[in-house]
């Protein structure tokens, strides 16, 4: 008997990108980039491409959205990343550790 399997392995549902979303939830979604840029790496777009197209996917707060925006063309730039991780009082981001130190 075959069981199909609904959910398992597959890209996460984001939740509605609002406005009146908090910073800190913001910058999670911003950390867990490279979890949903994973399934296009593994199609052979480069990671940092990938990357650049889910950085903003869920973001919903003004501020974060605007300042993430601008890594898309010029690079995750450390520095911000660490202020907003900073700020929102998170201590693990994954995108920081793909980024690397620069």
């Amino acid at each position: 008997m075959l069981f199909p399997v609904f959910g398992c392995g597959g890209p996460r549902a984001l939740p509605p990108a609002t406005t009146d979303q908090s910073v800190r939830d913001a910058v999670l979604l911003v950390c867990d980039t490279p979890s949903r840029a994973q399934p296009d790496a593994r199609d052979g777009v480069s990671m940092s491409d990938a990357i650049a197209g889910h950085l903003t996917d869920g973001i919903g707060n003004d501020r974060v959205l605007t300042l993430v925006e601008g890594w898309k063309t010029n690079g995750v730039n450390a520095r911000e990343l660490d202020a907003l991780t900073k700020e929102a009082r998170v201590t693990r981001c994954a995108l920081r550790d793909t980024i690397g130190a620069r």
